[in-house]
């Protein structure tokens, strides 16, 4: 009788659905709206990135542990033999230091340029607009296509420059032949190719300084020089951040003139690290070692990149004028 008395007087328990965990939902839902619309649409590049892009690098990275040549034999793990050789074999680590030096050549020649051309640019000019696009054109015509115009004017025989040569009275030059001018003619080109990115970007950085300096450096006695040092430079040190990190990434991995300009010759002495890869990849199948020097050249370019963005901050903050707070 008690025990029966008991059950009718116990609480009745109903599965009841948890009504905070849909109200907390709906509140992050609320609070992060343009977060999960941004997610939402950056989701089908994403997805495109790691199945064309990101999955391949991967890939590329894990065969450098690996000693394979194709669909011609299975896979053989070897540890670490690629990377030992990359610093062995001279046509390995001189093709890293050639891609070193040449992209900072090219990096610090496409800055100054494009620096000078955004000067122009930002002058009151009449038709600046098109004078602004002729600028950008190289930037976006064809590699292949642009390389063939420059091989027709460096022609040994009937090449444009090599014809006024003989007008004037002088040898022809044999550029294929000389590593100089084998050099000389890659950066030319990657220099013209890059320099109306880089101008548009200081154009960016030179119309968002505040003109409001520039009316108190003048009242201060600065001229034209004295403006360009003190309220110019100082006010573009971001832009020229962001121009030397994306140029130097870009400039290390210059790939298609030397392929369609010099093709490594003469004798191999314009060879850079990415067209090695190439060679190694689909030429001699040699998908181990190609894969060791992409993981190098990964390093190499993250590297340098975080330690000049490293470098450009802590120079900002040294020339930063520390405020004393009153007591």
């Amino acid at each position: 009788m008690n025990d029966r008395k008991a059950v009718e007087t116990a609480p009745l328990h109903l599965p009841v659905t948890n009504v905070s965990t849909r109200s907390s939902l709906k509140k992050f839902a609320v609070r992060h709206k343009d977060a999960l619309i941004a997610a939402a649409i950056l989701s089908p590049m994403i997805l495109w990135w790691l199945v064309l892009s990101g999955f391949p690098t991967l890939f590329g990275f894990f065969l450098g542990f690996f000693e394979w040549v194709g669909i011609a034999d299975s896979p053989k793990f070897i540890w670490f033999d690629n990377y030992v050789r990359f610093f062995q074999d001279p046509l390995y680590y001189e093709a890293l230091w050639r891609s070193v030096w040449l992209g900072g050549l090219v990096t610090g020649i496409t800055l100054i340029a494009g620096f000078g051309a955004a000067i122009l640019m930002n002058m009151p000019l009449f038709g600046k607009g098109i004078y602004r696009s002729i600028w950008y054109i190289p930037a976006v015509t064809s590699t292949v296509a642009t390389t063939q115009i420059f091989n027709l004017l460096l022609d040994t025989n009937n090449g444009v420059i090599n014809n006024f040569l003989k007008s004037i009275g002088k040898e022809p030059i044999v550029w294929q032949y000389s590593v100089f001018w084998g050099v000389f003619w890659i950066v030319v080109y990657s220099v013209w190719k890059g320099v109306g990115g880089a101008a548009l970007i200081w154009l960016a950085g030179l119309q968002s300084v505040d003109v409001s300096l520039y009316e108190a450096a003048e009242i201060d006695g600065a001229g034209r020089w004295g403006k360009m040092r003190y309220v110019t430079l100082p006010g573009l040190k971001p832009i020229a951040t962001y121009i030397v990190i994306t140029s130097l990434i870009g400039a290390i991995q210059i790939y298609e003139q030397v392929l369609f300009m010099t093709g490594g010759g003469p004798y191999g002495k314009t060879e850079v690290l990415v067209f090695r890869i190439y060679r190694d990849a689909f030429w001699d199948f040699n998908l181990g070692m190609a894969g060791a020097s992409s993981l190098i050249m990964a390093v190499v370019v993250f590297v340098g990149t975080v330690f000049y963005y490293r470098w450009s901050t802590n120079s900002d903050r040294s020339s930063t004028i520390p405020i004393k707070r009153r007591s």
